[in-house]
């Protein structure tokens, strides 16, 4: 057997036995920490002994046999013969052993001749080799076979005779007659086991696994263990059942993981030792990163000595370093083994201890909610700080967790309203349905007095977003004049409800009856949340400017991202996209949705998914909105969205009916959605989108009812700003499908008289709809003007309507090869945007031809993109031309020639097939 870093102390140990040999006998004693190898040198030791001529005998003791007479000797001897009178006497010893405590006393005797006896025996079976008794264990030795070896002691001084004993240095049982006498003998020898060094470790785990690759593993068990042997071979173990149950090694974990072996042996280590050690290291478990030797005494009641004692036990036994468990499986593996009983009541204790000392709330708090138990008086105030501090760190699970605690423990009925009022306000951070349950009670307590009148805004927001209009209403009354708060509260609130909720607004009391809601004289910028409001209502009722870009962006850059300033985040996106700043915010966006998801925040991902989709709408991708806008529906279900499933639900609908999936909008406005939708602003979006579904289905009156609809509404909330919603387009498109030119020409007029920028998507729409009923000469001229004015909005999908009907009005003028080129660029943006099913119509209509049978028509090998990259180069203009005529990067018209290049295998431009050449218009 093969002993890493043990060869020393069995050469020493040979050299104990030659010398016993010689008639000096040894006796010797190995010792060291639980696991640390001391079996295994014995075993060695006592094979090699046996091999070179030596009488072995060996025994273990354990400690459930502690109480066994004779355990010990019976087990030494079981392999020589003994005289019959000898093991008469002894079973005669071993019945008074089993008596009351006075029938062993009067057999004290006997003891005393069965020892000699047996030491007569023992010292007989030595032969020329000598005799080696090896006790692994002494300190179970039991006390009848203890008398039996005290005697034998004297006897090897000058005997053959070497004795080998081992024990743990934390052993709790050890013999003190046993260590008296081993201190006499004039050849005792102690041999102390130390742990593995780094290299021991790394060869043992290269033997154990056979593997050059695991040579690496040897650095990190050896940090993990401490070089303690029965700890390397578990997490050896455990590696070899992760290799083969999974194939997959711990070669590139930083901190290899351990499994039932491990923890298994950590237990060992520490069961049946001291009883100190294993209340220590349960304690140092328990406290984890506060732990201190001072901390566990004062828990455990021990003294500094007691407590040191034990942490020396433990780190020679390679669980901890210092006061920090070695590997966190170790940890897990005590905190495992505490009852729960035990458990409980440890972690109230640690936490009234930390509380005590003044330690940070979510520390004392984590202790509280592992318990599960509230201790009076002191422990709901720590809860609730500590969840306010874990909701403001993003620890959304934790601050619940100390809230439901809090709660629970807590008989105030005040205390109880506000901590399920924070509950609540955590629950809509991730799902808004969470919190229905909580709203009428909630609303009770703030009607009655019982939960402070200030926190009817977060309430009254709550209320809303699930359409609880008529309690919100309630609530929103209790904002009188005696609310106290900064002034710039109520105007912040005001600002928020008509943004959202006009229907509301009148609700509120008036600005001047009395100071404590009057608007504040502070200016806006100062607070942010006030200037995000405020920006958003001034963009929706005049549209935006650089000044209120500026300030929208003001928000977005001082806002940091939090359940309080989500709402002021959400303005600031949306003054940006109503301003058509869609490059800005698309942006902003990006970052705040990064954030939110490593926040993992679902409402606010939703919520921030679904401005990116409404992005993506307005700059013609419709395959990215759609996309997105079922993200925003998979964060939360249209019953959590409560009303503001309007705006997903909205840009999915306009999003399939501009891709000609009229089945599967209709399919979306199947959706149930709230009645009160129709009293917010997301009703708006929704009746919008709902006026171009029937658009698209033919039903023409249906979607004039919803444009006109929403525009009343609009009109009545001041919220009519084209780039919000172009309902006048809508209804204008809905007019020019009944012929009525007139009705087209008044509500395209009225679009672009009204504020909004002059580079804004809906002027460009108005001016297209204008052109329908112009003459062709001016028809082209406003078919230009729009087409410059969609080019600065990013709008693609209008772009491509737009140039499509520049192409049909320049043919009809004459202008051939501007018509081409105007079609080359719908036909490719129609592809970009995924609107493919816009392409037949695009293209001019024709004499209608028979159409060619599929199987005589060879596959075309270049794709619709492609072909028309190929025409454009093979008539001669440049690539920089190429991508100027279809609005693409000048990279993406030579990644498209490099791809036509290959499938039509040339090598230039000249060599293109002729029929690029003498395409016609007609044929693209």
């Amino acid at each position: 057997m093969i002993l890493i870093d043990r060869k020393d102390e069995l050469f020493t140990l040979h050299e104990f036995l030659a010398a016993s040999r010689r008639g000096n006998g040894h006796v010797v004693l190995v010792s060291g920490s639980v696991g640390i190898g001391k079996s295994e040198l014995l075993y060695a030791f006592a094979e090699e002994a046996s091999a070179t001529g030596s009488e072995v005998l060996r025994a273990v003791g354990r400690e459930e046999e502690r109480d066994v007479p004779f355990g010990i000797v019976h087990q030494l001897v079981r392999d020589i013969p003994l005289p019959a009178p000898l093991r008469t006497r002894m079973t005669v010893l071993e019945n008074s052993f089993a008596s009351e405590p006075p029938a062993r006393h009067e057999s004290a005797a006997l003891q005393a001749h069965v020892a000699r006896g047996l030491c007569r025996a023992l010292l007989h079976a030595a032969g020329a080799g000598g005799l080696l008794l090896c006790v692994d264990d002494v300190q179970h030795t039991d006390s009848a076979s203890l008398s039996c070896l005290l005697q034998l002691l004297p006897h090897t001084r000058s005997a053959p005779v070497m004795l080998v004993f081992s024990r743990p240095d934390s052993a709790r049982h050890c013999p003190p007659l046993l260590s008296t006498e081993l201190l006499r003998h004039p050849f005792y020898r102690r041999v102390r086991l130390a742990p593995l060094s780094p290299e021991g470790t790394t060869e043992l785990t290269k033997t154990a696994l056979g593997t050059e690759e695991a040579q690496a593993l040897g650095p990190a068990y050896h940090s993990l263990s401490g070089g303690n042997p029965l700890l390397v071979h578990a997490l050896l173990r455990d590696h070899r059942d992760r290799v083969d149950g999974a194939g997959d090694g711990d070669a590139g974990s930083e901190v290899p993981p351990a499994g039932e072996e491990f923890a298994q042996a950590v237990l060992a280590c520490l069961h049946g030792r001291e009883p100190d050690i294993l209340g220590v290291a349960r304690t140092m478990a328990l406290l984890d990163s506060c732990s201190s030797p001072d901390r566990i005494g004062r828990l455990l009641q021990l003294g500094p000595s007691s407590v040191a004692n034990a942490l020396r036990h433990m780190e020679a036994a390679g669980l901890v370093d210092g006061n920090r468990f070695r590997h966190p499986a170790a940890r897990s593996a005590v905190l495992d083994d505490i009852p729960w009983g035990v458990l409980s009541q440890q972690r109230v204790d640690i936490a009234e201890l930390l509380h005590h000392e003044g330690l940070p709330t979510p520390t004392v708090a984590r202790h509280l909610v592992a318990a599960r138990h509230v201790p009076p008086c002191w422990a709901v105030p720590v809860l609730m700080d500590a969840s306010e501090q874990a909701r403001r760190s993003g620890d959304v699970g934790f601050a619940l967790e100390c809230l439901e605690l809090a709660l629970s423990g807590s008989d105030d009925a005040r205390e109880q309203a506000l901590t399920t009022m924070m509950l609540a306000r955590l629950e809509w951070q991730l799902n808004p349905s969470m919190v229905m349950p909580r709203l009428g009670p909630l609303s009770e307590a703030l009607l009655t007095g019982v939960l402070p009148a200030q926190l009817a805004v977060p309430l009254s927001r709550a209320l809303l977003w699930h359409g609880r209009f008529d309690e919100a209403a309630e609530v929103i009354r209790a904002l009188g004049p005696k609310v106290p708060g900064p002034q710039g509260l109520f105007t912040e609130n005001r600002e928020w409800l008509r943004n959202r909720y006009p229907t509301m607004v009148p609700l509120l009391p008036a600005a001047e009856d009395g100071p404590g809601i009057r608007d504040s004289r502070e200016p806006a910028a100062a607070r942010p949340v006030l200037l995000a409001e405020t920006v958003l209502g001034s963009t929706l009722r005049n549209g935006g400017d650089e000044s209120s870009a500026w300030s929208a962006e003001q928000v977005l850059r001082s806002c940091p991202l939090d359940d309080s300033s989500l709402y002021a985040l959400e303005s600031a996106l949306l003054s940006l996209v109503y301003a058509d700043r869609l490059g800005q915010a698309s942006v902003w966006s990006a970052k705040l949705l990064q954030k939110a998801t490593a926040r993992q925040a679902p409402t606010w991902q939703a919520k921030l998914t679904a401005i990116r989709a409404e992005l993506a709408l307005r700059q013609g991708d419709l395959n990215e909105a759609c996309t997105l806008a079922r993200s925003a529906m998979t964060h939360l279900s249209p019953r959590s969205w409560g009303v503001a499933v309007g705006a997903p639900l909205s840009t999915l609908v306009l999003a399939a009916t501009a891709m000609g999936a009229d089945d599967v909008a209709e399919e979306y406005l199947r959706h149930s959605v709230p009645e009160a939708i129709s009293e917010s602003r997301y009703g708006l979006q929704y009746l919008y989108a709902r006026g171009h579904h029937h658009l698209a289905a033919g039903r023409v009156h249906a979607a004039l009812d919803d444009f006109l609809r929403c525009g009343d509404q609009a009109r009545a909330w001041d919220m009519d700003l084209p780039s919000f919603l172009p309902w006048r387009s809508g209804a204008a498109a809905a007019h020019l499908r009944l012929g009525q030119r007139d009705q087209v020409r008044r509500l395209a007029d009225a679009e672009l008289a009204r504020p909004g920028s002059a580079k804004s998507r809906s002027r460009g729409v108005a001016m297209c709809l204008l052109a329908e009923i112009a003459e062709p000469r001016r028809r082209a001229s406003l078919l230009l003007e729009a087409v410059s004015v969609l080019r600065l909005t990013g709008d693609r999908l209008e772009l491509a309507r737009a140039l499509a009907a520049l192409s049909s009005a320049q043919r009809a003028i004459g202008e051939a090869e501007q018509a081409r080129r105007a079609l080359y660029q719908a036909l490719h943006l129609a592809d970009v945007c995924g609107a493919e099913h816009l392409q037949p119509s695009l293209a001019p209509r024709g004499r209608e031809e028979t159409p060619p049978d599929p199987g005589t028509v060879p596959r075309d090998p270049l794709s619709a993109a492609e072909r028309r990259v190929a025409s454009l180069a093979a008539l001669g203009n440049s690539n920089r031309e190429i991508a100027d005529q279809l609005c693409v990067t000048i990279s993406t018209v030579e990644q498209h020639l490099t791809r036509v290049y290959r499938k039509l295998n040339v090598t230039r431009r000249a060599d293109l097939p002729r029929e690029f050449k003498t395409l016609t218009v007609g044929s693209i």
